[in-house]
């Protein structure tokens, strides 16, 4: 069991070498992108994009996967070229006011909640 999550990523091409470094560094990232339970839709909104889903996903702090993609949002946030919008992040947990969004790369990326009976 545990809490779970919908995750999305979207990563764009100009801050692609970036985001491959990251793969490099860590076998736990490169499973979670390429192999666990993910559907990832290469040439995203455009070529060299790419977008990754998790659905029903542990997505905690302190994995080193997730731990691994929050520093590749980090740097894209932190550098002086503006690349934050290289990249789009959302996650929604379980409770109604869990919610994170990240970085601005793609506008057709949206939240949604819906009522549940």
């Amino acid at each position: 069991m545990g809490y779970r999550s919908e995750v999305v990523l979207a990563v764009a091409e100009k801050v692609m070498p970036q985001f491959l470094a990251t793969m490099a560094k860590s076998p736990e990232t490169r499973r979670l992108c390429f192999q666990d339970h993910c559907d990832m839709v290469k040439d995203y909104a455009g070529k060299g994009n790419i977008l990754f889903r998790w659905d029903s996903i542990k997505w905690y702090e302190g994995y080193e996967e997730v731990d691994a993609l929050t520093n590749f949002m980090d740097w894209c946030d932190a550098d002086t070229e503006d690349l934050d919008d290289g990249y789009q992040f959302a996650r929604v947990g379980e409770d109604h006011d869990d919610i994170i969004y990240r970085g601005h790369g793609f506008p057709d990326i949206c939240l949604s909640t819906a009522v549940c009976y």
